[in-house]
Formats: C-alpha cells, sequence, structure tokens
C-alpha cells in the first residue's frame, strides 16, 4: 500500500494527498510487485534496494545513488517490542520528498500518524533524525527488557527449570541479532554523518544516537556473557549432581555385593567350613559390618564420600 502525506509547520495535522506533491512524505507498507515497478517508473528509484527493503535478512547499509540525488538507508526495526522480532525499514531521501519502506507498519510510525511525534514532511532531514530515534527508542526498549529477564534468571540460577533455560536461549538469539544490528546501525550512522550535510546540531544528534548504540551493544554483550555464565554454572552443577549420584549408586552395590556373595557362597549344595555351627549365622553377619566399616573408611579417606 502506498500513501502520500504531507504536513508542513502550519499544519497541525497530517493530510493525506490523492497523488504526488514536493515535500510529501510517501510511506509504503507491503508493496506488491506492481507497487514496487510503479514506484521505480515514477520515482526513478533503484527497484533492488526497493526489494531489499522488505529482505527481513537484508543487512542495514547506505547506498548512494549515481547522480548522488537519491539515498537509500537500511536499518533494522523492532516489529514487535513483546516477541523482538526484527525486520527491515528502508528510508529513501531525495531533494523532493521522502520515502519509508518496509513488510509490516512499525509501531512508531504509527505513533507519527497519530500525532504523538512532530514530523514535518517538508523538513526531510528533520524527518530522517526523527526515524533515526524512534528507531533506537525501540531498541534500547527492548534491550532494556531482556537484560532485566536475563538479570531475573540469574538471580535464581539454582532453581532454574527447563522451561526457564529454553527460554534463556531465546533470549540468547534475541541478543546476538540486536548486536549485528547494532554494529551495522553504527556504521550505517557513520556514512550518513560523512555524506549527508547536516547543520551542527543535527550531527550531534546523530552523535548522540551512536553513542547510545555503543552503550546498549554492550549491554547486549554483558547480558550474553551473563547467560554463558549460567549456562557454565548449570554444566558444572548438573555434573556434580551426576557424579553424586553414580557414587551413590555405586556404594549401594558395592555394599549390597558382599552380603549377597557371601549368602550365595553359603546357600550352595556343598560342604562349607563351619555350617553345623548354630552362631555362624552371627559371625556372618558379623563379618559382613566389618567389612562395610572398612569399605567406609576407605572412601571417606579418598573423599568418595
Amino acid at each position: 500500500m502506498i500513501t502520500y502525506l504531507k504536513k508542513t509547520v502550519k499544519n497541525t495535522e497530517f493530510r493525506v494527498i490523492e497523488r504526488f506533491e514536493p515535500g510529501c512524505w510517501i510511506n509504503v507498507t507491503n508493496p506488491s510487485e506492481d507497487e514496487i515497478s510503479f514506484l521505480e517508473e515514477a520515482f526513478k528509484l533503484d527497484k533492488q534496494n526497493l526489494i531489499s527493503g522488505l529482505d527481513k535478512n537484508e543487512v542495514p547499509r547506505v547506498e548512494f545513488s549515481d547522480s548522488e540525488e537519491e539515498t537509500y538507508i537500511i536499518l533494522k526495526m523492532v516489529t514487535s517490542t513483546v516477541k523482538k522480532e526484527l525486520d527491515t525499514f528502508l528510508i529513501i531521501v531525495t531533494e523532493k520528498f521522502f520515502l519509508t519502506l518496509s513488510k509490516q507498519e512499525p509501531d512508531f510510525i504509527k505513533k507519527i500518524l497519530q500525532g504523538k511525534v512532530e514530523f514535518i514532511t517538508t523538513q526531510k532531514l528533520k524527518c530522517l533524525l526523527k526515524l533515526f530515534s524512534l528507531i533506537n527508542k525501540d531498541f534500547e526498549r527492548s534491550t532494556l527488557d531482556v537484560v532485566k529477564l536475563v538479570n531475573s534468571k540469574r538471580e535464581l540460577v539454582s532453581d532454574l527449570t527447563e522451561k526457564d533455560l529454553n527460554l534463556l536461549l531465546v533470549q540468547e538469539d534475541i541478543l546476538n541479532s540486536f548486536i549485528s544490528a547494532y554494529y551495522h546501525s553504527n556504521l550505517v550512522y557513520e556514512r550518513v554523518i560523512k555524506n549527508i550535510k547536516f547543520f551542527e546540531e543535527d550531527k550531534e544528534i546523530i552523535e548522540d544516537l551512536m553513542i547510545e548504540i555503543q552503550q546498549d551493544l554492550n549491554l547486549c554483550k554483558s547480558s550474553l556473557k551473563t547467560i554463558s555464565n549460567i549456562r557454565d554454572h548449570l554444566i558444572i552443577s548438573l555434573s556434580n549432581k551426576l557424579n553424586k549420584v553414580i557414587t551413590l549408586l555405586t556404594t549401594f552395590t558395592l555394599f549390597m555385593t558382599i552380603p549377597a556373595a557371601l549368602s550365595g557362597l553359603y546357600g550352595m549344595n556343598v560342604i562349607l567350613p563351619s555350617q553345623e555351627n548354630p552362631r555362624f549365622f552371627y559371625y556372618l553377619i558379623s563379618i559382613i559390618l566389618v567389612l562395610w566399616v572398612i569399605i567406609i573408611v576407605f572412601l571417606k579417606k579418598k573423599k568418595f564420600l
């Protein structure tokens, strides 16, 4: 779907227009092949970059047209702050308009359309900075949610269930995808500063965003380290529990083997020493107890118990 929107300094609300006008915002959501072809032909845009804006696996980058009239900025965005899913978001800046394109409409676009965010379409670079800021905020909010969840599980590491472990593995995948997005976004911002002429105060805004990205990136790495430590702790803990169980079963088997062997020996249908002695049963029990004591002392001395 292609929507033409316009808002000037004098307007308080967005005005939906039927066709293109200079200074408008072209908002494209889940376009069809025909709509992609229309955008290519009507505005002389690069079709491959338009298609890349719909590719979920596309890497964030900046590209400039041969005429340097269009700037293609591909970023990652958080499409769901609950599931922490990422998708691709394309921004195209030209002299006459700017365009946003995505497979599904993100929450920050809905906020802009609802008038919750100041957005003057005739001020293209200001709009670009605003989009950068909104994308960063969604990432930061999602990152803090993941970090908070990981830290809560760290405090209960001894009581973690299988469900908790699976949840941590999911958070690990999310953090890895965030780290990749943060890293490439920083590279995008660096190229944007170098190749687009911003006012000095606007450059400072992008530099502040880069600092925020670096801080969030460090948070993600720290949380990944925490998950790794939790995993190592659980592996060691499970290994120790397994060793204790094996030791216990081995000791129990050893204790049961001695009376079983002696009773089996004297249960055979052959003549054995002292088998006619009525007190020999008590002697046999005493021998078993002595052997048990010897085994216990030996195991404690070797620190097996």
